[in-house]
């Protein structure tokens, strides 16, 4: 059984844990059939580059491409990948993002969203804000993943913690 459709927001989508792991796992899930085609990648990260640029970087770092049919599966995955660029602490960006968005969930009706923060604790507040303000769906589900680590001791800990569940409700 596949699972539905949505689109994923890989927030941090230039750095290291992106490239390095976020996306090769993607790959992964989709090469063996838990993303459907009509799913949506969405990357955003401040680096100014075009999508060419983009998938090119996050191709690099996907191994054992190494039969036909695993090629064909990139070539695909890599059709489902756009990327936006953008500061994480202004709508401007978000706006970019959320028009982006509609662009790609109109030529599959998607409307659920799930939001991976590959981000450092710093900046998870505004950008979860940013989401929240500028590009989240109210036809749809809306799911916000963490990365770890998640502050830097456990009173930063909590600080996230408490400003993020006023922000978005715990099934979220």
């Amino acid at each position: 059984m596949t699972a539905p459709a949505f689109t994923v927001i890989v927030l941090g989508a230039s750095g290291d844990l992106a490239k390095k792991k976020t996306f090769p796992a993607l790959f992964g899930l989709f090469l063996h059939g838990h993303i459907q085609a009509s799913t949506r990648i969405v990357g955003y990260a401040r680096t100014k580059m075009d999508r060419a640029d983009f998938l090119k970087r996050i191709s690099q770092y996907i191994k054992n491409v190494n039969t036909p049919k695993v090629k064909a599966a990139l070539d695909q995955f890599l059709d489902q990948c756009t990327y936006v660029s953008g500061v994480y602490d202004q709508d401007s960006g978000f706006l970019a993002l959320e028009k982006e968005l509609q662009r790609v969930e109109a030529e599959n009706r998607v409307v659920d969203r799930l939001f991976y923060m590959a981000l450092p604790p710093s900046v998870f507040i505004p950008v979860a804000d940013g989401l929240k303000k500028n590009c989240y769906t109210k036809k749809g589900i809306n799911r916000l993943i963490v990365e770890k680590p998640f502050g830097m001791d456990l009173e930063s800990s909590r600080v996230l913690s408490k400003a993020l569940g006023a922000l978005y409700r715990e099934d979220e």
